[in-house]
């Protein structure tokens, strides 16, 4: 399976967490980041910039596209910390969908996200931070339609024939659903790399993985390897 991870230049440290996140039960994954800079330098991305609160607001949807509309890959977000192999999301899909989220109810979303930035409301809010796409069902996002059309259509996956339904453990969004054990935790309204979410259900575990990631010496050197993404065809 390829996963694809929103990266954000002022989150970095929610990157590289999700990934060795990720790492940490996946064994045959193949796991890139979606850096702005790089789509945009080789002309794949072209939307002009209406506030939206991440990087990969709406590169996410490009996915289909950077995969040739071959095969099946997964997005998620960066603020997703993952406790269990992202493979086993395959179990809950068949043939019959364009693309598999947790359907979230209409929670009643902040008007401020994490960084300050406006937090755009719309039908089927927080659906799109986790897509396992059939990406031969997905021909309608070329990069014609990702880059020019409406935002909400976009995010409303008006572009998707049919829509399959996961497990919300999948998606546990943090302060909005309480499991036991769920399988990827969303700090969607801000994460343990900010002051003020320090205290947030999770946060530990976070810490944890971000410390043994500074002791390795692994975060500074794949971080400064995806700032620089000239040098590489791999982060696309």
């Amino acid at each position: 399976m390829i996963i694809y991870i929103g990266f954000d230049s002022d989150q970095p440290e929610a990157y590289a967490v999700c990934k060795a996140s990720i790492e940490r039960y996946a064994t045959y994954h193949t796991i890139k980041p979606l850096v702005l800079s790089k789509l945009k330098e080789e002309g794949i991305y072209k939307r002009a910039y209406q506030g939206e609160s991440t990087e990969f607001a709406f590169t996410r949807f490009l996915v289909p596209h950077l995969s040739m509309f071959h095969g099946n890959a997964l997005f998620c977000d960066s603020d997703f910390m993952w406790k269990c192999d992202p493979q086993e999301i395959v179990q809950y899909t068949n043939a019959k969908h364009s693309v598999y989220c947790v359907q979230h109810p209409s929670f009643l979303s902040p008007k401020v996200k994490m960084n300050d930035k406006q937090n755009m409301s719309y039908y089927r809010k927080y659906w799109s931070s986790l897509m396992y796409f059939d990406n031969r069902r997905c021909k309608k996002l070329n990069t014609e339609y990702v880059n020019y059309a409406p935002a909400g259509d976009l995010h409303e996956m008006n572009w998707a024939d049919s829509i399959g339904n996961l497990p919300a453990e999948f998606n546990a969004m943090v302060n909005y659903y309480y499991f036991n054990n769920p399988k990827a935790v969303h700090f969607t309204d801000g994460g343990p790399w900010l002051d003020i979410h320090d205290n947030l259900g999770y946060s530990n575990e976070w810490k944890k993985i971000y410390r043994n990631l500074q002791k390795e010496k692994i975060t500074h050197i794949e971080l400064e390897f995806i700032s620089n993404p000239s040098e590489t065809n791999e982060f696309t």
